[in-house]
């Protein structure tokens, strides 16, 4: 049980981290909002994968360690931060398992998947669950913004 709470105070400080960096408005100086924004997005993404390497070579060399503390640091502070550092690192894996194939396919997958899907949640959010949630704020006489 008590890895979980590990997990939490991780977790709830990596959400706060990635929070703060990504309201920075001046970690990066483009004229453009949006790159501004997928550059820190970026940066909290590489950022997130240095350090889960970091402390997954550390881990690897020390029994020192509780592994409810590893797993504070690693499933929720870097979780939290970026869920991109486990993509990576499982990515890592299997390419250091001899898995090429797999790899380009599970990296390309990921990612062409992974926008698609953030599309596809684009457009049921916004044409089904926002008419929706109108509707019933409507009907409801609940503030609909």
């Amino acid at each position: 049980m008590k890895k979980y709470y590990f997990i939490a105070a991780g977790g709830a400080l990596g959400a706060l981290l990635r929070f703060e960096l990504k309201s920075s408005p001046n970690l990066f100086q483009f004229s453009d909002p949006l790159i501004n924004l997928a550059l820190t997005i970026l940066f909290i993404n590489l950022l997130g994968c240095l350090i889960l390497g970091s402390l997954n070579a550390i881990f690897s060399k020390t029994e020192r360690i509780s592994t409810d503390l590893k797993l504070g640091l690693t499933a929720g502070l870097v979780g939290a931060f970026t869920t991109y550092s486990t993509f990576c690192k499982e990515s890592l894996n299997i390419l250091d398992a001899g898995y090429l194939r797999f790899f380009c396919t599970y990296v390309a997958a990921s990612i062409i998947l992974g926008v698609g899907a953030v599309y596809l949640g684009h457009l049921l959010g916004h044409h089904i669950l926002h008419p929706v949630g109108k509707n019933l704020a409507i009907r409801f006489s609940l503030d609909s913004n």
